[in-house]
């Protein structure tokens, strides 16, 4: 491998973490934070404002900063492994 492609692969990695990560991240902090202020208000908007409606949004954020996080290493990785 190449340095150009080793460069690229780093840079790739060091992108889906810090440029994709963290505001998953955070979008998933305020989703969590919103779900929380809208269950404290149930009964009064019924079932869609108390957070009943989207239960799996917590797990499929979970699991799209888990692939982010899995596809970031793996560059990072594979751009750092001596070959």
């Amino acid at each position: 491998m190449n340095d150009t492609t080793r460069i690229v692969l780093i840079a790739l990695g060091i992108a889906l973490l810090v440029a994709v990560l963290l505001p998953l991240l955070f979008m998933a902090g305020m989703m969590s934070m919103m779900g929380g202020m809208m269950s404290m208000m149930n009964g009064a908007m019924g079932n869609m404002m108390s957070g009943q409606c989207c239960g799996a949004v917590p797990w499929v954020m979970g699991g799209l900063v888990l692939l982010v996080v899995a596809a970031g290493v793996t560059l990072l990785v594979i751009g750092l492994r001596r070959g």
